[in-house]
């Protein structure tokens, strides 16, 4: 028995790959201790364990194989990174020298070209030297006077050039403001003015670079809406857009530029000047450091600086905004937040730019009627009245109505007062030229409805009913002048009371209750529509003795075949 374990000892040293690992080691040295029942069991024990060892990794290779091959990658990755940074560091030993003679170079070249002015430097000391050992003591005096003097001028220039750099920040300007009051180069008032005037110039200057950009000062002055020119009111309105567009995007910038300018100034002028003066008067150890301050800047710069200011913005908003309608929404948000922006440093002027918008919105919306509603009636008139007595005009069942069947009697042509300020009349679809005219004006109340403050009803309303005015003028002329059978004559008449009975009272309703959401048949209604009127400065309405109110009396006095009072 002996000599059979013995033997099995025997067996297992004589493998090296058995006996070379410790665990294994410890194992092999047990298994004489055990029985022979547990030896016995062992191998199938052994094969148990195989098995069940080779089908877990075998299904961790098959349930995590994107882990090994990501794993492979980044250790493929690694590799090459520590190869590419160990490339990177020969190139760098290899380029170091090169770069220390380029450096020394350079440094060589400096000196050289400097080196006149470095003799002129290290002459003075000597010359004054030689001038006191030989008693010359004015000249020497003299002589260092020049010098300082030459040198404080060049320093005292250099500074005051800083203030006129447009990149400068709080910073620079600081060090500079302080090393020239170090220098008692100018009182305090005098160097605050000169600070405003710099920085006032550089945002002038960048004022006047975006609006050389925008290409839009040589017309800042024209009204372009009423020369824009095109076949179809759609093809004006494109090219008014078109137009706004572009005003729109040059105010946006405009007024970037000039808010980041206007409030880096006042709070540097705070920071430099007024927290200065502040210090003077309060004292305190840590204040003591700093140049001594004769007397706190003059009043009237803090008190000048914001009409200053406004005055290289509102000037500009007032003459592009209503050449930037209909796109005046964003300018509006905008603004808004300019001025509270402004507001934390002590400029709000939000009631200022509350006005400008609202006459921006009535005059682009006017211009809008005038250019696009007014013409295609204005065109329409035209194309179908008789150009000379001699000519034969068109008759009006031809283009008036949409089909032949006879118009609807005047009683029955009203507008309901139950009908929705959105929804247009079901009748204009009778008159093909009313009913276009209606998509027209609806199509300019669409615009109007993208920013419609309240303060521009009275504005609004008073441009629509100037272009409804002017046009059924044109049309009761036109009705006027037929000279036809009764039937025509018939056509016109129920045409004529579908404009001024039916047209005109829809588009009054749908600004005032459908985009202004205020009451029109009440008479608060009204009455808030003749307050807004004289807030901005105009008087009358269809109530009162306005153009259009004069017009309509002159329709309903026509179709009723009686004559107009004088």
């Amino acid at each position: 028995m002996t000599t059979e374990l013995a033997t099995l000892q025997d067996l297992f040293s004589s493998s090296p790959a058995l006996s070379e690992i410790p665990e294994n080691a410890s194992y092999l040295a047990g298994l004489p201790s055990l029985p022979l029942s547990d030896l016995l069991a062992t191998p199938t024990a052994l094969s148990t364990q195989s098995h069940m060892l080779t089908s877990s990794l075998t299904a961790l290779a098959h349930t995590s194989y994107p882990t090994f091959l990501t794993l492979h990658k980044a250790s493929s990755a690694l590799l090459d990174s520590l190869s590419s940074l160990d490339t990177s560091l020969d190139a760098l030993l290899v380029a170091l020298p090169a770069l220390d003679d380029a450096a020394r170079t350079f440094a060589r070249r400096v000196v050289l070209e400097q080196h006149d002015k470095l003799r002129d430097l290290l002459d003075v000391p000597v010359l004054i030297d030689t001038c006191v050992r030989n008693g010359l003591y004015a000249e020497a005096l003299a002589s260092l006077q020049a010098e300082v003097a030459s040198s404080l001028h060049s320093m005292r220039w250099l500074l005051l050039n800083t203030l006129h750099e447009p990149a400068r920040k709080l910073p620079a300007f600081w060090k500079a403001v302080q090393f020239l009051r170090r220098m008692q180069a100018m009182p305090e008032s005098e160097l605050a003015l000169a600070f405003v005037s710099a920085r006032i110039e550089c945002l002038q200057n960048a004022l006047q670079a975006v609006e050389r950009d925008a290409g839009v000062s040589a017309t800042a002055t024209t009204d372009e809406g009423d020369t824009i020119t095109g076949s179809s009111a759609a093809d004006r309105e494109k090219k008014m857009d078109l137009q706004a567009e572009d005003v729109a995007r040059f105010l946006k910038k405009y007024v970037d530029v000039w808010r980041e300018g206007a409030y880096d100034l006042i709070t540097q002028y705070t920071m430099i000047f007024l927290a200065r003066s502040t210090q003077h008067h309060h004292p305190s150890s840590s204040s003591s450091l700093l140049p001594a301050v004769s007397s706190p800047p003059d009043p009237a710069i803090k008190q000048t600086l914001p009409p200053t200011l406004l005055g290289l913005l509102l000037p500009t908003i007032r003459t592009y905004l209503r050449r930037a309608y209909p796109h005046l929404a964003p300018l509006a948000t905008q603004l808004a937040y300019c001025s509270s922006a402004m507001a934390r440093v002590g400029m709000d002027f939000r009631a200022l730019v509350s006005p400008l918008i609202t006459h921006a919105v009535v005059n682009g919306f006017a211009r809008d009627i005038r250019t696009v509603a007014e013409r295609e009636w204005s065109a329409t008139l035209s194309n179908y009245s008789s150009p000379s007595p001699a000519s034969k005009p068109t008759a009006p069942s031809t283009w008036l109505v949409s089909s032949s069947r006879p118009p609807p009697p005047l009683s029955s042509i009203s507008l309901q007062p139950s009908s929705a300020p959105h929804v247009p009349p079901q009748i204009l679809t009778t008159f093909s030229p009313l009913a276009v005219s209606l998509n027209t004006h609806l199509r300019a109340l669409n615009r109007l409805r993208a920013l419609a403050p309240m303060n521009a009803l009275g504005g609004v309303l008073d441009a629509l009913e100037s272009a409804l005015a002017k046009n059924a003028e044109g049309f009761l002329g036109y009705a006027k002048e037929w000279r036809g059978d009764a039937k025509e004559a018939e056509v016109i008449r129920a045409a004529g009371a579908a404009y001024v009975r039916v047209l005109i009272p829809f588009l009054r309703r749908a600004v005032v209750e459908g985009v202004f959401s205020s009451p029109w048949n009440t008479d608060d209604g009204r009455k808030g529509a003749a307050a807004q009127r004289e807030a901005n400065g105009t008087k009358g309405g269809v109530d009162g003795p306005s153009s259009l109110g004069i017009v309509l009396g002159d329709w309903e006095c026509w179709l009723a075949d009686a004559v107009p009072p004088p």
